[in-house]
């Protein structure tokens, strides 16, 4: 399972660790990746225009073409970001996990949001006002420096994802996922380590359409990998046997 990670915003850090229990608005924004390290006066700007915003499993908190709001940060729980095709389709963009947040791009823009936002699981969300974080931005340079840092992580990593879609095979995109999950789990994958455990992010169908793969395809994939000794799967918790080997394959598959 993905935690917390620098793939999209930023790891947990220990700004406000002292503050564990404080369930301010100005408390909760302090244990932010994107917020640590602000004055009392600067959270206190931003929590005027925030709120927590707790969303029930399969709740849609916003729909691709609303106008935009402000952004969210998740501090538990699970949001997907989809957009719509043409044909009526979803295709899975992002997952966003705890301690991540979305929208803040469009936040600038300040126009409509381009996908929909749904809660996987039951989240609660601290939803951020696009006017607070401007304010915020025209009074603290190290602050703006921090958000356009954010966005080119997750630009970074939409660059990567295309580039998947586009020259990786499906066991590639399905081995590479399993990987990086790997990786982002860390101590379930100590360096060197031959084999560890991983647990997909959201169910088989959602993992997929994030692949751009359809849900079969995902379920044949590992079904092979499991057949030749790679993996074992029970249900979303998938054991890689090999991660050299995987490594291996990724590479000349």
């Amino acid at each position: 399972m993905r935690t917390a990670t620098a793939t999209a915003t930023g790891t947990g850090t220990a700004a406000g660790a002292g503050r564990r229990g404080d369930r301010t608005l100005s408390g909760l924004l302090a244990r932010l990746p994107l917020f640590s390290g602000l004055a009392p006066e600067q959270l206190g700007v931003l929590a005027a225009g925030s709120r927590l915003s707790p969303q029930r499993k399969g709740e849609i908190l916003f729909h691709q073409g609303d106008p935009v709001r402000g952004f969210f940060s998740v501090l538990s729980g699970q949001m997907q970001l989809t957009v719509s095709t043409a044909d009526g389709s979803e295709k899975v963009v992002e997952i966003v996990a705890a301690g991540e947040s979305f929208g803040e791009a469009v936040v600038f823009e300040g126009l409509r949001y381009p996908v929909t936002a749904t809660a996987l699981v039951g989240t609660e969300l601290l939803a951020v006002s696009g006017e607070a974080v401007l304010a915020l931005l025209d009074r603290d340079p190290a602050f703006a420096r921090r958000m356009l840092a954010n966005m080119a992580i997750r630009l970074r990593r939409l660059v990567r994802d295309v580039e998947s879609y586009s020259l990786r095979s499906g066991v590639q995109r399905v081995i590479g996922f399993l990987l990086h999950e790997a990786d982002a789990d860390g101590p379930a994958a100590a360096p060197g380590a031959r084999e560890c455990t991983v647990l997909l992010p959201a169910r088989k169908h959602v993992v997929a359409s994030r692949l751009n793969l359809a849900p079969e395809t995902l379920s044949r994939v590992l079904r092979m990998l499991a057949a030749e000794g790679l993996v074992s799967v029970a249900g979303r918790r998938i054991v890689l046997h090999d991660v050299p080997g995987l490594a291996a394959r990724l590479a000349w598959q």
